[in-house]
């Protein structure tokens, strides 16, 4: 009779120490806004957060990135798609939503620059490479634009003093249209 109790109480267990990791996950999330995301996030990377705000680009290749705004054009948060997350749709383009995510950093450096620019000199065959940052036409830079890019980029690096610079986005796990 316990041989056949013991799997039971086990899964039955089991369940309920998912559950509170779920509940613990939800309760260490951190609630940030697009305002006030490039202060926080250096505090925030790898740490579970919700951040509220205007869908206003969604990639189209592929959707696996929006950008959300707040208020103001100037200040874009990238969300990136997570693995349960098929694709943003485009037409969640001025909705705005509630995203459940993970602060990510992507760090650019000199050899990031190099390889980049490497693979931008190769012909059109991977718009993956490079750093995506929502404005207008940027999936349809040409290559001098990215070059552009990349030196504007080796510019911010050698003037910030450091041996990187650091982009943050959202890696969401789930989210919700508000209105």
């Amino acid at each position: 009779m316990y041989l056949l109790l013991f799997p039971v109480v086990l899964a039955f267990s089991a369940c309920n120490s998912s559950t509170d990791k779920n509940l613990n996950a939800k309760a260490d999330t951190t609630r940030i806004s697009v305002l006030t995301f490039t202060r926080q996030a250096d505090s925030l990377v790898n740490k579970p957060v919700m951040i509220e705000g205007t869908v206003f680009h969604t990639c189209k290749h592929g959707g696996k990135r929006l950008f959300l705004v707040d208020g103001t054009d100037s200040i874009r948060v990238e969300v990136t798609a997570g693995e349960q997350i098929a694709k943003f749709d485009e037409s969640l383009i001025g909705s705005r939503i509630l995203i459940t995510g993970l602060l990510r950093e992507e760090r650019i450096d000199t050899k990031y620059l190099n390889e980049w620019e490497a693979e931008v000199k190769k012909p059109e065959e991977n718009h993956g490479a490079g750093l995506h940052t929502g404005a207008k036409g940027h999936e349809d830079q040409g290559v001098q634009e990215k070059l552009d890019q990349i030196a504007a980029l080796r510019a911010d690096l050698k003037n910030s003093g450091k041996d990187h610079l650091s982009f943050f986005s959202v890696e969401a796990i789930s989210y919700k249209v508000i209105q």
